[in-house]
């Protein structure tokens, strides 16, 4: 619809299924349905895609945790991290990829293609929101376009089963999807973001955007915003434009500029929210920025993520390097970390599988800011930079203070 933040039509549901359990006698769908209308999914996409902070809090919590990509000192898995398949991407950025729609959609899907013998392991990313569970709970059906599934003989459809079960395809190889989650209580079968409960104030964010962009392009002239809730297709929403046009014109030339704001119904009988009027007087206005201020910040919450790591936020204290290495610093150990720890171990897992080295794999980190201890020894400081080290290095055997000094005096002695 016109006044949806979408490129497509699509009237989004808050109604999420208690559980997504499923009595597999009495089933008669061919899935399992992820959220009411069976579209959680392409909601999140377009929340993603269409409300700022929240993709800037997603993109930033996703580059933090894959750093600077993966490494590992076994020439084996080294060989693995820069061809995990035949495709031209590495392993990290598969894994880059994964890890967005983990943050994004509670859920991440790899396909693995091998030969009967399983004497190779190649590993792809496959998009979370176009994965659906089949209803026998022993494969998935993958559809580009969910709102147009045309049902088992949907040309555009096709399954793979879950790992470790594998099918041979045409192409004369092994295929099977390995499904990575988060957990949530009484679902089963698929993962949930772990933002779901703040949606209203993302959708809040994207509304006001929404509202900005249509008082920029009536140079801040219309003189209020018109909610009508209900309106739930295109059909009823071009009616209600002719309807108003009709009126509204022969009113005045202020009444024609109104700006109208259709929502659709939460769910089924349940509106978005009272019809109501808000007058663009000075008072209404800074009411109408303040939510939109609170409902940006209260994202960083939400994403249980932290401000200065954030491309956003309202300080006005300016750059604080000591805040930021602190946040950091907890972000490590309570998010980036643990998140890198369930990863690898996923991977280490279908490595083991395959047998394949097991010995080392490792996420490179880089902080954001570089603030190396003086009193570190060289060899310390690239041990914690994830680059290779020798304690029994002579030159890594010095503390950086003293490197420190040596290139400072050999820098004055060059220019002296």
């Amino acid at each position: 619809m016109k006044t949806h933040f979408s490129a497509y039509n699509y009237t989004p549901l808050f109604n999420l299924k208690k559980t997504d359990f499923i009595d597999l006698k009495s089933n008669t769908s061919e899935f399992i349905a992820f959220g009411e209308d069976n579209l959680l999914p392409t909601q999140l996409n377009k929340l993603a895609r269409e409300v700022p902070v929240h993709r800037a809090i997603l993109n930033s919590k996703t580059n933090y945790v894959i750093g600077k990509g993966l490494a590992s000192k076994n020439p084996v898995i080294a060989d693995f991290i820069n061809h995990p398949n035949n495709s031209q991407n590495n392993l990290s950025t598969i894994l880059k990829r994964l890890v967005f729609d983990y943050f994004t959609h509670g859920n991440a899907w790899i396909e693995i293609v091998t030969d009967s013998k399983m004497s190779f392991l190649f590993v792809y990313h496959i998009d979370a929101s176009k994965i659906r569970i089949a209803s026998n709970t022993q494969e998935i059906i993958i559809h580009p376009d969910w709102e147009n599934y045309k049902g088992k003989n949907d040309a555009n459809a096709s399954r793979l089963p879950l790992y470790p079960a594998f099918e041979k395809k045409p192409d004369g190889v092994f295929h099977s999807a390995y499904h990575i989650k988060d957990y949530e209580p009484e679902f089963y079968y698929y993962g949930l973001c772990s933002y779901f409960a703040g949606l209203r104030s993302i959708i809040i964010t994207g509304l006001a955007n929404v509202w900005n962009q249509k008082r920029l392009e009536k140079s801040f002239s219309s003189p209020g915003l018109l909610i009508i809730p209900g309106v739930n297709d295109d059909a009823d929403a071009d009616a209600l434009d002719a309807e108003f046009q009709n009126h509204m014109g022969a009113l005045s030339e202020s009444a024609s500029e109104i700006i109208i704001q259709y929502l659709s119904d939460l769910g089924p009988g349940q509106s978005a929210q009272a019809a109501q009027y808000i007058d663009f007087v000075k008072h209404e206005e800074g009411n109408w920025i303040a939510l939109h201020q609170q409902a940006e910040m209260s994202l960083i919450t939400i994403h249980n993520w932290f401000r200065t790591l954030t491309p956003y936020s309202d300080d006005k204290s300016g750059f604080d390097k000591n805040r930021i290495i602190s946040e950091y610093e907890i972000a490590m150990s309570s998010i980036i970390k643990p998140h890198q720890d369930m990863f690898i171990e996923h991977l280490l897992k279908l490595m083991s599988d395959f047998n394949m080295p097991t010995d080392e794999l490792v996420f490179i980190n880089e902080p954001p800011i570089v603030q190396i201890n003086p009193y570190k020894f060289v060899w310390e400081v690239r041990r914690d930079s994830g680059l290779d080290f020798d304690k029994n290095d002579p030159i890594q055997q010095q503390l950086i203070i003293q490197t420190r000094n040596t290139f400072t005096t050999s820098n004055t002695n060059t220019t002296s």
